[in-house]
Parts: C-alpha cells; sequence; structure tokens
C-alpha cells in the first residue's frame, strides 16, 4: 500500500525579517514547498551483501537526497527537479524511484548512517540505516548443557568468535576456570568441578563477547544424591479423599510424618526407589477451618558415611465453604447493566423473568463457584451464561430446550480449543447451572461445568486452551435468554479457599 508523507514549509512565515515593505505596502507571495516521499524511518542491514531499498520523491521544488557516509554508501539518483504544483497536490506529480544499495561493512562493529531527502533546501524526513558488523560470536548447542559425575574433573566449552571475549562462572562455587577466562578468536574454556559429596548440585558460566555483552549460558549439572518432589504443597479439597505427588530420586527415599497425633490423613506407600509417586489418601474435613500437615521425605543412607538429603512437603486441606445464596430480585438486578433490546422484569414470589433476547451484564465477579438456578424454562428457550476475558476469549455455558441439553462452546484468541462434552437436561425441572474456577499452577485456572451438581466437562487454561483465562482476574459474566423465556430464581457464589489463611 502506498504511503505518502505530505508537508508545506512555508519560509517567509517564519522568517519576517528577511522581508521588506515598499512605500507602497506591497507584499510578497509566500514561498511554499510540497515535498511528497514514501520510504520506512528506519532500515536494518546485514553486514554482507545487504539488501538494497527504495525512496519514491516528488516535489514542487527541485529535490535531493544524501548520505551522511556516501564512501560506503551509493544513491542511484541525489538530486532531481520539480514537478508542476497542481500536479504534485494531487498525487499525479513526476515520481521519481531512488534506490539505495551499502557496500559490505567488513568491520566488526555495527555502523549507522543518516539519509536527508531535502527540497528547496528544507529538510523533508531524515532516515536512519542500521548496517550490521561482521562480528559473531556462539557456543555450539552440545557445549549448553553440560554433565559431570560426582567425582569432578574438566569440562570443556569451545567458543567460535572472530573477536576478544571472556568467560566466568556465574553460580556454583564448586566450578572454576582452569583455562580460558579470556580468549581471542575460537578458543576453549577449560572448567574445573571438584568431587561432590552430597546433593546434586547445578553451576552456571557466562561468555561475553568484547563489549562485556552476554552471548551464552552453559548450565552445568554434576551428579549427587537427587530428591525433588514436583511440589512442595499438597492442596486438597474438604471432601477429596485421595492425593499423589510425584517424586524424582536416584536412591531410596522414605516419607513420614512430621506429628505422627496428625491421623486425618495416610500415607500408603512411605518407602520407595527411584522416581515414585507417593499416595496420600485423606479424611473428609468437616470441620471449619484448613487443616495443615507437614510430610518429611528423605532418602535413606546405605551407610552412616551416605549423604542425606530431606525435604519438608506441606499437606493442606479445605474446609467447606458455605455458599452466599443471592435472590434475583430488583435489589439484584440494579447492580447488572442491560445490554439487549428486552430486559428481565421481576415477578415477587416467582423470580427474574428473562424472555427472549434479554441480557445482562456484570463486570466485575470475582472468581470462584457460580451456581444458577432456573425455573419455569420455555420449550423453545435457549438459556445462556456467558464468561468473557477479552473480544475474542469468552465461554458460553447454554440450556437448549429444544433438543433438552446443555452445550459448553469457546471463542478464543489462540492455542487449541477444547472438546467439551455436552450432557442432557430435563427442562421440566429446576436446572442448575454451576460454573467452577479453581487455581491451576502458577496462575492459570481449571474450569469445571455442573449440571445439577455433577460434572460433566471442564479444560485447564494452561493447555493454551484459554490463554487469557488468568487466575485472580474478575469474570466479565453475561447471563440471559437468547430464545424462549426462563426465569432466574437465585444464584450462589462460593468465594475460593485462602490457601495462605
Amino acid at each position: 500500500m502506498k504511503r505518502f508523507i505530505y508537508m508545506i514549509l512555508a519560509a517567509a512565515a517564519l522568517l519576517p525579517g528577511l522581508w521588506s515593505c515598499s512605500d507602497k505596502d506591497e507584499k510578497e507571495d509566500l514561498k511554499t514547498v510540497e515535498l511528497r516521499y514514501r520510504v520506512a524511518d528506519s532500515y536494518s542491514l546485514d553486514a554482507v551483501s545487504p539488501k538494497a531499498f527504495s525512496i519514491i520523491v516528488a516535489s514542487t521544488d527541485p529535490w535531493t537526497i544524501t548520505s551522511a557516509h556516501p564512501d560506503w554508501c551509493i544513491i542511484t539518483q541525489e538530486e532531481g527537479a520539480g514537478s508542476d504544483p497542481e500536479l504534485v497536490r494531487y498525487g499525479k506529480g513526476e515520481k521519481t524511484s531512488v534506490k539505495v544499495q551499502y557496500y559490505d561493512n567488513t568491520e566488526l562493529d555495527d555502523r549507522t548512517d543518516i539519509i536527508e531527502i531535502r527540497s528547496d533546501f528544507w529538510l523533508g524526513k531524515r532516515v536512519t540505516i542500521t548496517q550490521k558488523g561482521i562480528a559473531y560470536l556462539n557456543v555450539p548447542e552440545e557445549d549448553l548443557n553440560l554433565d559431570i559425575e560426582k567425582d569432578g574433573g574438566e569440562l570443556y566449552v569451545h567458543v567460535n568468535s572472530n573477536q576478544n571475549w571472556s568467560a566466568a562462572v556465574t553460580s556454583g562455587s564448586w566450578l572454576s576456570i582452569e583455562e580460558g577466562a579470556t580468549g581471542s578468536l575460537d578458543g576453549t574454556v577449560t572448567l574445573l568441578a571438584e568431587e561432590n559429596t552430597g546433593e546434586k548440585r547445578y553451576a552456571t558460566v557466562e561468555v561475553y563477547d568484547r563489549h562485556s555483552e552476554l552471548m551464552a549460558t552453559i548450565n552445568i549439572t554434576q551428579d549427587g544424591v537427587q530428591l525433588d518432589p514436583e511440589a512442595l504443597e499438597i492442596r486438597a479439597g474438604y471432601d477429596q479423599l485421595a492425593a499423589d505427588l510425584g517424586i524424582v530420586s536416584n536412591g531410596t527415599w522414605e516419607a513420614v510424618k512430621d506429628n505422627e497425633a496428625d491421623d486425618w490423613y495416610t500415607i500408603e506407600n512411605p518407602k520407595n526407589t527411584g522416581d515414585a509417586t507417593l499416595h496420600i489418601t485423606l479424611n473428609e474435613n468437616t470441620g471449619e477451618q484448613m487443616r495443615s500437615a507437614g510430610i518429611i521425605i528423605k532418602t535413606v543412607a546405605a551407610s552412616e558415611d551416605d549423604f542425606v538429603v530431606q525435604r519438608v512437603v506441606t499437606l493442606k486441606q479445605a474446609y467447606k465453604i458455605t455458599p452466599q445464596r443471592i435472590v434475583f430480585n430488583n435489589d439484584e438486578m440494579g447492580k447488572w447493566k442491560s445490554d439487549k433490546t428486552n430486559n428481565p422484569v421481576y415477578q415477587a414470589g416467582v423470580g427474574m423473568l428473562f424472555p427472549g433476547y434479554a441480557r445482562l451484564n456484570n463486570s466485575s465477579m470475582p472468581f470462584g463457584t457460580y451456581t444458577f438456578h432456573w425455573t419455569n424454562i420455555s420449550a423453545d428457550a435457549r438459556v445462556r451464561l456467558w464468561f468473557c476475558y477479552s473480544d475474542s476469549e469468552e465461554i458460553k455455558y447454554d440450556i437448549k430446550a429444544a433438543s433438552a441439553e446443555t452445550s459448553v462452546s469457546v471463542n478464543k484468541g489462540s492455542g487449541a480449543a477444547p472438546t467439551l462434552t455436552n450432557t442432557k437436561v430435563d427442562i421440566s425441572q429446576p436446572v442448575d447451572m454451576t460454573y467452577k474456577f479453581d487455581p491451576s499452577g502458577s496462575q492459570y485456572c481449571h474450569v469445571t461445568f455442573l449440571l445439577n451438581g455433577v460434572e460433566f466437562s471442564s479444560f485447564d487454561s494452561s493447555d493454551a486452551v484459554m490463554p487469557a483465562v488468568l487466575w485472580g482476574k474478575s469474570v466479565n459474566m453475561y447471563l440471559g435468554c437468547e430464545t424462549g423465556s426462563a426465569v432466574l430464581e437465585w444464584y450462589e457464589y462460593t468465594p475460593p479457599m485462602n490457601w495462605d489463611e
């Protein structure tokens, strides 16, 4: 697409002191220049065989295109004549295509040039050109992650370069540079690892160019005793009766209760060898407080001299939170915004009647669990709940009375859409539609759909189903009827568990 930048330069308006008046008080016409051009603001070029680019220019007055470095820049036409002002003004003036080409940059460093487009000595545009230098520095991929045995010894990192460089151990006091802390051109960094009599450990080495810019990071792992739980905290629901924890290990290990008096859970397989899954059974938490316990996981020493690794995992079990029931009356509807043609109508003793094409919106609903209680659903009704996070990230949970089923559909901006299972529904009875949000991982959500208290589908946003669904955001919620009619008596909200309490 052609895009011209248009400028009018009025010299006399800016420099009134250069003009004089006659006795007849005659005024000379203002001098104007109309300059049009098509060119980017900047260009980034390769060091060798840089790609040429063009500048298209048209002007009412003579024009010039100049380089600050003509010794390594070739401009095919550095000046040109003006065209008819009327033609230029309407984009029909003579257009000249000027090719700009750069010589190869044989220096290590990048270089910068400025090209100026002028007409009648007025500057129209400056274009910045950055051409890369020929400097390079890299470490082969096979040297970026190195392993060494417990006994220690030498490791080698190969540096491919045409410049000066340096290397440093940035973590891991057990690792040192024996040779090659500095170098020039291709070279080798020789590392020396001490013997490891304890836990598996890690170190990093960084390689810098001649300007001390980081160019490569090398990760080194030394073998040792390993015991790595997949998490240091297990969270279980109040009625969750089992929980698992994956353990990565290269030896024999055991799990014991930090407090034997904690009789509300049992470790089913306390002793294991190598990678294994720790199985835990729990009793339902009928209390009104979250309960917590420590599980000590440690390696089993074969002899007195063996190093022992120990980890403490915290087991937390939630308590049952009483839902907050909100009757959907006129007071509650005042907290929502109508955004469809029809409006719902409250009927005392019955509930909020939603006719077809009636919808309400509330953009500040907190995360947690929501249950909407619908009754009097007509045979042609399509009841819908929306949960939106952007223009292209939304979840729709429907009751389709005509086919006597629910459906869940997802609109999303990127990633693979989930396959969500529909389920049958009896509209002759009240219907509870439940949407449950739970935290998943460090920032995502696990979303569960329930019909009359029974789960029928779910997805995890960490699987790129809906990447905009992050834990802690407010839910932008819509509810209403697309067709037919239905009555919403109430909805319940259950806040999420505060696991830090």
